[in-house]
């Protein structure tokens, strides 16, 4: 293989400038260049910018939402990025064919159907994991730590990506293992570097990895806010390699000789430490005011991703929507079939025992015609809503929550495949939709439950009209008094359709740095979500009547 030095940089980066949400410098003029056949390692202390600076240069847009400022002087990406999170990040709705299957078919040159299964095959075979994973059903869930490395790297590079962005990749692995890891990793760019050139920049704390994987060495300063090269004085050893592994006595001159430089550079950093600028309240009313109106801007980007979702890319809509409808629609259906029974039955009790049990001189029949559906119409779209939001959204937002907490979300990004179009805009729909369904079911569910009060505790109605009639009057055949009425529910549906669908994509895309996050976002979406159907239910209501 030719010499790097001597190959264009795959990545070019001048001047590059990043600022924290509060205002803080985290880089200044920072520099980097990147070479086909290339492999760096970017060690330095925990927080000192190491993830932020690869998130600068794949995802700049995910840091500015989140409040950073990046500018640079110039950034040449002249191959495709892909990362590859700590632990692989696999797509956990896929199995092992369907990640890579989904990366071959979004990449830059989509692979044809009938050649997929063969690349499978071979992108298997290259990152060496067993053949049998090109099956489909093979879950991801029995993957170890090690293989889904590996399994990310062969998805990634199948994707068509060049420069390899590897992030902890040796975490929880034996040092057998890490060993054996890095060779496969240096062999496989070696390889792709015979033909058109890859690359990699790697995180590490790992100096027995960064030792077995590693070209070069590069080291963030803090003090500089930039990137200073570790000179290690071992580049015979660098030099030595038989496909792709490093001899053990190569490989402990090269972490010795890197832990001696690295230990010296952290001793000066405790010298030089960083103050940090505190958030101002201007960037605190900023960050609420993008939360409130986030929701309004998913659904703005999913309505425009929806043609690219549902007619250029309909052949992914299947592996998100079959997750959604599961969690939204199939495993809660029963519980609001249950509920809304017990609530049809316990209204008509209420009035029933209210009303009659008084000693009022009224008949059955009469009272329960003049109710009619109208406790359906009035109960039925703000109960089914909120419910929906406390149990299918709820369990979206954390669906989608966990994706970017495990950073599944950064490798689909990485692989060029544009989340709101794979993600949220099936998502949208089809919470929408189950939302649809349940809201239908949960006024099913009222009718049964009011009819079967009436047939079992209501018997004077035997010779008037059916318990069913009365029940379902005002929702078949309303009078013209109540048509605004069953008009106001049809369209509360639908706006609760879309709200709650818009709060829980919204509020689960977001990024999410702990466990707890993913909890908060649940809860808030639930409560946003309650607050809002009130509201609404109030002021339609006063509209309504307003207006007659």
């Amino acid at each position: 293989m030719s010499d790097p030095a001597s190959r264009p940089p795959l990545l070019e980066l001048r001047g590059l400038s990043v600022r924290k949400p509060g205002g803080a410098p985290l880089f200044e003029g920072l520099s980097l260049e990147l070479r086909a056949g290339e492999v760096i390692a970017l060690l330095g202390s925990s927080g000192a910018g190491k993830s932020t600076l690869l998130a600068a240069l794949h995802d700049p847009d995910g840091l500015r939402a989140r409040g950073f400022t990046i500018t640079h002087d110039a950034l040449e990406r002249r191959a495709p990025i892909g990362v590859v999170p700590q632990r692989g990040a696999l797509f956990d709705h896929l199995s092992v064919a369907g990640n890579l299957e989904l990366a071959l078919r979004n990449a830059d040159r989509p692979v044809a159907p009938r050649e997929r299964r063969a690349q499978i095959a071979e992108w298997l075979r290259h990152l060496d994991l067993p053949p049998e994973w090109g099956e489909p059903g093979h879950a991801v869930g029995h993957v170890s730590g090690g293989e889904a490395q590996r399994l990310a790297v062969a998805r990634t590079l199948a994707g068509g990506r060049r420069v390899l962005f590897l992030d902890e990749p040796s975490v929880g692995l034996d040092p057998l293992r890490v060993r054996r890891l890095a060779a496969i990793l240096r062999r496989e760019l070696r390889r792709e570097g015979e033909g058109e050139g890859a690359a990699a920049l790697v995180i590490t704390h790992d100096l027995h990895f960064a030792a077995a994987f590693a070209d070069r060495f590069l080291f963030v300063d803090p003090a500089a806010r930039r990137l200073a090269p570790l000179e290690l004085d071992v580049e015979d050893h660098l030099s030595r390699e038989t496909d792709g592994v490093r001899p053990p006595e190569s490989l402990r001159a090269i972490e010795a000789a890197l832990s001696e430089a690295l230990v010296r550079r952290l001793e000066q950093d405790r010298v030089a430490a960083r103050g940090g600028a505190r958030t101002s309240w201007r960037a605190w009313l900023g960050a609420g005011a993008r939360a409130w109106l986030q929701p309004f801007s998913v659904l703005t980007r999913v309505l425009g991703s929806a043609w690219r979702s549902f007619v250029t890319g309909w052949r992914d809509v299947p592996e998100v929507a079959r997750v959604v409808l599961n969690q939204g629609l199939v495993r809660p259906a029963p519980f609001f079939a249950v509920v809304s029974t017990l609530i049809g039955f316990t209204i008509l009790y209420i009035f029933h025992r209210s009303l009659l049990g008084g000693g009022m001189p009224v008949r059955p029949d009469r009272v329960f015609g003049l109710i009619g559906s109208m406790h359906i119409i009035a109960l039925a779209p703000p109960l089914s809503g909120i419910l929906f939001a406390a149990t299918s959204a709820s369990a979206i937002t954390a669906w989608l929550g966990g994706m970017s907490l495990t950073r599944q979300t950064v490798a689909m990004r990485a692989l060029g495949i544009d989340e709101p179009r794979y993600l949220w805009a099936p998502a949208w729909f089809g919470l929408a939709l189950a939302y649809l369904l349940l809201a239908a079911l949960f006024t099913a569910g009222m009718v049964l439950g009011g009819t079967l009060y009436l047939e079992l505790q209501v018997p004077e109605l035997a010779g008037g009209a059916s318990a069913f009639e009365l029940v379902t009057a005002d929702l078949l055949d309303p009078p013209p008094g109540r048509v605004a009425f069953r008009r106001r529910a049809v369209l509360l549906v639908l706006i609760y359709a879309a709200g709650v669908a818009s709060d829980a994509v919204a509020k689960g895309s977001r990024d999410k740095p702990s466990a707890e996050s993913v909890t908060v976002a649940m809860v808030r979406s639930v409560m946003a979500c309650t607050m809002w159907i009130v509201a609404v239910e109030l002021i339609s209501l006063f509209i309504l009547y307003r207006a007659r």
